[in-house]
């Protein structure tokens, strides 16, 4: 049985997550795994994430370390690029299917592009590096199948950040590729 299982029902109750401790002391730990309950039962609109991997970003590591331009969430969850499935959802979801291949958007305020409000993954709320999530179903897009869970992990911030910065490029145009966009890391795995 998977240790964040119940044992009474088989649903799963709790999840672990990286909170940030917001200690910004040279050498104390930025980060500390906790073990919390999910918010269940699922609301209508709601579904519930097993994730898969997450995708760790320059912006992780500066909201971490203090080092954020805006104001965050105390003690958040760091992270904003994950890539899941769906293992249940809410009895008036429309269009989500359990076993479907799932991101939460970065967003989770401005899903049109003219909402009068923004609610960053990380900074407003809580990211996404954790085992579970819980997410209304119209913030989370579907991935494709065609790509493994570690390539899916990086579509929501990294990638449409890529896509952003080349949209409109045309052949024979340079363009400047640095370093490595994230780092990795699959469910179950460290590093």
């Amino acid at each position: 049985m998977h240790p964040m299982m119940s044992a009474d029902n088989g649903g799963i109750t709790t999840r672990r997550a990286y909170r940030r401790t917001d200690d910004y002391t040279p050498g104390t730990p930025k980060i500390v795994v906790v073990t919390e309950p999910l918010p269940l039962p699922l609301a209508p609109t709601k579904v519930l994430i097993k994730v898969h991997a997450v995708a760790l970003n320059y912006r992780d590591a500066n909201i971490s370390n203090g080092g954020n331009p805006w104001p965050v969430m105390p003690h958040g969850i760091i992270g904003n690029d994950a890539a899941g499935e769906i293992i249940a959802v809410g009895d008036q979801v429309r269009f989500l299917r359990i076993g479907d291949r799932v991101a939460p958007n970065t967003d989770t305020e401005n899903l049109t592009g003219r909402e009068p409000t923004r609610s960053w993954l990380a900074a407003d709320e809580d990211g996404v590096l954790a085992d579970f999530l819980v997410y209304e179903e119209k913030v989370c897009g579907k991935l494709p199948d065609y790509l493994d869970w570690i390539q899916a992990s990086i579509i929501p911030c990294a990638g449409v950040t890529a896509w952003s910065a080349l949209k409109g490029a045309v052949i024979g145009q340079s363009v400047l590729i640095q370093g490595r966009c994230c780092t990795t890391m699959k469910s179950g795995t460290a590093g």
